[in-house]
């Protein structure tokens, strides 16, 4: 079973998929700088006022439990660009086991058309992934978080004991969210242990997220 995020090594990311207009469609008159970038990321108090800076920095989407899913393990790998974005944040419930982590890439129509096509590979190989044991059960499903931005896809794992509603009672539980706007994607990864996992706080996130994200693109 899963019980802690550092425990987990190997693969997955993305589901819901709706249908996004191509990443050419929409283009800034000027990419963004660094900075900019960097100003769109979410603050502390955009979660609430009991988050604070995280000191642990993940940047790693692959999670054990696909490596037993050829397709969905191959898949991930191509959203691992965006896990390396330079402009990142890390964020976490004071005294907690839930954090939300972001990261944001801006590029040529290209590339970003590269990784939205990687984002709707994950979603087709990675949302109906199960593995069951005597001892635990992990699933991945789509995660609708409703129409933002120029194309969503979003995923969940939960990890629990057999026999239990995982959407309700789960050891472990990750939400994450992929979204475009114009030649630009972000990723939000929401994760929390032992019942400290609000899931509310993903699409909440995921609305102020693209807002100040487009804001920036906007001034950009």
């Amino acid at each position: 079973m899963i019980i802690h995020r550092s425990l987990l090594a190997t693969g997955l990311l993305c589901g819901m998929l709706l249908t996004p207009t191509p990443a050419s469609a929409a283009i800034s008159p000027q990419p963004p700088s660094p900075d900019q970038l960097k100003a769109a990321l979410l603050l502390p108090e955009n979660l609430g006022e009991d988050f604070t800076h995280n000191t642990t920095r993940n940047r790693d989407p692959l999670y054990d439990m696909v490596t037993r899913s050829k397709a969905c393990t191959t898949a991930v790998k191509g959203i691992v660009p965006l896990y390396r974005a330079k402009s990142a944040t890390w964020l976490k419930k004071k005294d907690k086991w839930e954090g939300m982590s972001q990261y944001i890439v801006s590029g040529t129509r290209g590339k970003i058309s590269a990784l939205e096509r990687a984002a709707k590979k994950m979603v087709r190989d990675c949302s109906h992934v199960t593995v069951t044991s005597d001892a635990a059960k992990d699933t991945i499903r789509k995660l609708p978080v409703g129409k933002l931005g120029d194309g969503v896809y979003g995923i969940k794992l939960r990890s629990g004991f057999p026999g239990k509603n995982l959407d309700k009672d789960s050891m472990v539980a990750i939400d994450i969210v992929i979204i475009r706007v114009e030649n630009t994607m972000m990723v939000l990864d929401h994760d929390g242990h032992v019942g400290e996992f609000d899931p509310s706080l993903t699409r909440s996130a995921a609305e102020t997220a693209t807002r100040r994200l487009r804001e920036i693109l906007q001034a950009s």
